[in-house]
Order: C-alpha cells, then structure tokens, then sequence
C-alpha cells in the first residue's frame, strides 16, 4: 500500500494501527486545499486497489458495525499570511490574533461545517461521546474528544505546522465542498473578529447535563432535520456553496435520510459499509 501510495505521488506522514478492530489510520502530507481533496480521494482509491490486489476489502465508512469506534476522516488546518502561520501559538501553547479568530469563526459555524464534512445517516449514529466524533460544540488543545482539536507547535512537528483538527468529518462528505466550508467560516471569523472561548480541557461526554448546560455546551446535531436546520442556520456557508449546489446537496441528504427512516442502524451501517 505504501509503494502504491509512493507511486501515485501520494506522501504519507505516519501511518499506525488505530483503536477499532483491524483498523489502521494514514496521514497525507499538507498541501493546498485542492491538492489535499484531490490526495485524498487518490490515496482512498490506492488504499481500495491495494487490498483487492491481495483479497482484502477496505472501509472507510463512518460505521462498521454499530458498537464500534468507526473511521473518521479528519481534515489538519493551518492557514498562513506572508508565509507565517496564523495558528502558531504565542508561547502560551494557544492561539492569538487572526489565528484565534479563524478558529473562533470555525468553532461558530461548526453545526453547518460538520452538516458537509460528516453528513450521511452513519456520520450521526456515530457522533456520541466517546467516540473521536465531535460529539459536543467545543475546542480543546490536544484534546481529542473535541471538534476542534487544536495542535499547537512543538518541536516534534515545527513551528510552522501548528493546525486545527476537524474531527467532525467523514468519507461520506466530499472533501472539496468540506474544505470550502472550513474555509468560509474560518476567514469570516477573522473578517469578523470571531470571539474565541477559553479551551476545554475535559471530556463533556462525562459531565451530567446539568454540567453542560452550565457550561454552555450544546451537542452537534445527531439527526437529519437537524443537520438542515443548522446548515440552513449559517449564511456564510450557504452563501460559500451558493444556492444551486446548497439545494442539491439538501436534496439528497432528504433522499437518504427518507431512505433509512424505514430501516434500523444496523440495516443502515450495513447498506453503507462498503460505500466508500
């Protein structure tokens, strides 16, 4: 699989077994926003012709089985002016300035972002706690339960590749209109001086929802009407995707959620399990 990858032009960072059964995680190396979507699906194809070389099948969907941890597909942003990191941290181990704002315009949009990067009826049975989903609305440093993971610089991986993680996201998104979200709403923040909340440090799957509610911390939709409802809610990611893509993007999310209302989780995650 790696000679493949190396073959087809793909660089991978790491590559490591994960906490699922049989299941291993690969790092693609940064790159621009289209070179990174185009990478992705590359390396997916690679990874699906690689097994079937040896009899094996691969998959990335968000659920394999109902109890299990799933597969993710998390997008590593930075975003850089005049070559310097945005999201460098300022010796504090946190984000400032316009790299604080970007992160705050995310963490805002993150309801609509996370209705395009983890859309399908298996994305929302797996988003609970526990999980790596992004269960909750909140940022953390190296936290990773949260939405939001930021990764701070360290001299393990440089100064300049400080980035935030969207754990909210999937291979049932596609990755183009994903980074298109992600990046609609992080320049808005800055455009508009996005307020960042302090980081939370903790898991809040394990708070009761007296500790959340005073907290202020709300989940992340976990049904279809409301992935739409939150999607709809933002006009700085409707107006990114623009009205004709919005509405057929709406239109087939209706079409799979009506199709899996008449059938149980596990008849869903089975139906999608080879997908993708």
């Amino acid at each position: 699989m790696l000679r493949d990858l190396a073959a087809n032009g793909v660089p991978v960072g790491q590559f490591h077994a994960e906490y699922g059964l049989s299941q291993l995680e690969v790092s693609l190396g940064p790159a621009d926003p289209v070179t990174a979507a185009d990478r992705q699906l590359l390396a997916r194809q690679t990874i699906h012709a690689a097994a079937r070389a040896h009899g094996l099948r691969v998959s990335f969907a968000p659920l394999v089985t109902l109890d299990g941890a799933g597969n993710g597909l998390h997008l590593h942003v930075s975003v850089s002016r005049g070559g310097d990191n945005l999201l460098a941290d300022q010796g504090d181990g946190l984000p400032g300035g316009d790299g604080a704002r970007f992160l705050g315009g995310l963490l805002r949009d993150l309801p609509a972002i996370a209705a395009v990067s983890a859309p399908s009826v298996p994305s929302l049975l797996r988003r609970r706690p526990g999980y790596f989903a992004g269960a909750y609305q909140f940022w953390g440093v190296e936290n990773r339960e949260a939405s939001l993971r930021y990764v701070p610089s360290s001299p393990f991986i440089g100064t300049d590749r400080a980035n935030v993680e969207l754990k909210a996201s999937d291979a049932s998104g596609n990755p183009y209109l994903a980074l298109a979200a992600v990046l609609a709403a992080g320049l808005a923040g800055i455009d508009d001086n996005a307020e960042l909340p302090p980081p939370i440090q903790e898991d809040p799957g394990t708070w009761s929802d007296a500790e959340r509610a005073e907290r202020g911390l709300v989940p992340l939709a976990v049904t279809p009407e409301g992935q739409e409802r939150a999607l709809l809610a933002s006009n700085r990611i409707g107006d990114a995707l623009g009205a004709p893509l919005l509405g057929a993007f709406i239109a087939v999310r209706r079409a799979d959620a009506a199709w899996a209302a008449d059938r149980s989780a596990e008849e869903t995650i089975a139906a999608h399990r080879w997908r993708y």
